[in-house]
């Protein structure tokens, strides 16, 4: 299927085109582009993505004729990337601009390519885990693959960016980790684990919360406590031990008669 179309400021035509790739299967499956548009300097696109089988997960990329489709494109968002559920409205948007910088001129083919997502370790029951407090160790365990591999996991924040990382985790179906003291309290943490040899072997892990060791109620009242106790200290070396100032008594003046 292919568009051509412009783009303002540069891209003076776009023709795109849409090919996917599926592993071998019995089942039906297929991409079906509903809309492409161009909004600025990005490229829209709607599709629906259609698999007998609703069990089955994705991975997509695109991919532009400017390197001969051999790196996918990175300013990409919306409905790329792994672990692709089945269904339809979906939507990706590339930023073309970005991408290809404000000088560029000229025509671009595109290439969305799938195949089916198969995660290269598999965790267990990480989706049962909530929230991870910090400074608390907690037992990682998941289903290897190879085993001779080495793991990194890197801890994501809600806006996506590595806060911290983990390295040469060796691939034995266990590892204990701790969430450092300062990373921030907050919600959508997430691990990415790859394998250091092989960069196309990702897994994510559920959405988590990130959470104080001692909550902040427990050391405002800690806190509270220790002022209090400091106080009734100093008010009893103060008052109560060596006792209040006893008051002189006044003495007769000796020109008063009595």
């Amino acid at each position: 299927m292919n568009f051509k179309n412009r783009l303002p400021g540069g891209i003076k035509i776009l023709l795109f085109s849409l090919f996917f790739i599926f592993l071998h299967s019995a089942y039906t499956q297929n991409l079906e582009i509903k809309s492409v548009s161009l909004k600025g300097g990005d490229v829209i696109v709607n599709y629906d993505l259609i698999d007998d089988d609703l069990d089955h997960r994705y991975t997509l990329s695109l991919y532009s004729s400017e390197d001969n489709y051999v790196q996918p494109m990175q300013q990409v968002e919306g409905d790329i990337g792994l672990d692709q559920p089945v269904g339809g409205n979906k939507r990706l948007i590339w930023h073309a601009r970005e991408e290809l910088g404000e000088e560029f001129k000229g025509d671009v083919a595109l290439e969305i390519k799938g195949k089916i997502y198969i995660p290269f370790v598999k965790l267990n029951g990480f989706e049962d885990i909530n929230a991870m407090k910090r400074g608390r160790p907690y037992n990682i365990t998941w289903v290897a693959g190879r085993g001779s591999n080495v793991l990194t996991f890197d801890l994501f924040n809600k806006n996506d960016e590595i806060v911290h990382t983990y390295t040469n985790i060796a691939n034995v179906g266990e590892y204990e980790l701790e969430i450092p003291k300062d990373i921030k309290p907050g919600k959508n943490y997430r691990f990415r684990i790859t394998d250091q040899k092989n960069k196309e072997d990702v897994v994510y892990t559920p959405r988590f919360i990130v959470k104080r060791k001692v909550p902040m109620y427990v050391n405002l009242a800690l806190l509270g406590l220790a002022g209090l106790s400091g106080y009734l200290l100093f008010d009893n070396l103060s008052g109560g031990e060596t006792g209040s100032p006893q008051e002189t008594p006044l003495l007769p003046d000796p020109s008063t008669p009595f």
